[in-house]
């Protein structure tokens, strides 16, 4: 059973992902270009996050870093002054364990959004964000693609995901900078500053 760790907030420790520069935008990718991504197995990026939550009347940022090797994650999240650690995530499917910084105790439940909703208060689909990140809708459920003149945006679980900015990763390779996630009033805004992906 998850025990709620009540006043745990994250506060807004980092500038707004408005003041951010990212660069020139990127038309949307086509389909082949594409194809590459949903191969990628392991990566891990260096991002900052922000989450508003006008229903409960908060809104959070942090650093975030997320390693993903196969099946398995690593979700660090960090800031203030010296950006201290705040709280790591570590799961695998069917399995989730979350320990905050200063506490004792680590937390698991089988479903990470649970576990993450539990102990954070934050309302994010880890296991579809694991995909949208890179930019690509989950392979396993239903979803609808929608493309703009300058952005990609697709509808998948409730969720409604803007590709609003890319970086090049190389010639012929590349992947989101800054994605919008929506659903209902919450609304998750992601400034990815690297990505670190295997040699080929």
């Amino acid at each position: 059973m998850i025990n709620p760790l009540k006043g745990f907030y994250l506060g807004t420790i980092l500038l707004f992902l408005s003041a951010c520069s990212m660069g020139p935008t990127l038309p949307p990718p086509d389909k082949a270009e594409q194809a590459w991504v949903y191969d990628l197995e392991d990566w891990s990026l260096d991002s900052r996050i922000s989450i508003t939550q006008p229903n409960a009347d908060r809104s959070d940022s942090a650093r975030l870093n997320w390693q993903q090797q196969q099946d398995d994650y690593k979700i660090q999240l960090s800031g203030g002054p010296f950006n201290q650690t705040l709280a790591i995530m570590t799961g695998r499917p069917g399995h989730a364990e979350i320990q905050v910084s200063g506490e004792d105790d680590r937390y698991t439940a089988r479903s990470p959004e649970a576990l993450m909703q539990a102990i954070l208060g934050w309302n994010l689909p880890i296991r579809h964000a694991a995909w949208w990140i890179r930019g690509i809708p989950d392979p396993a459920i239903p979803h609808a693609i929608a493309y703009e003149e300058t952005s990609y945006r697709f509808t998948q679980a409730g969720w409604d995901i803007h590709i609003l900015r890319y970086q090049e990763i190389s010639p012929e390779q590349r992947l989101p900078s800054r994605i919008r996630m929506i659903h209902n009033e919450v609304t998750v805004n992601l400034v990815i500053g690297r990505w670190d992906l295997p040699e080929s």
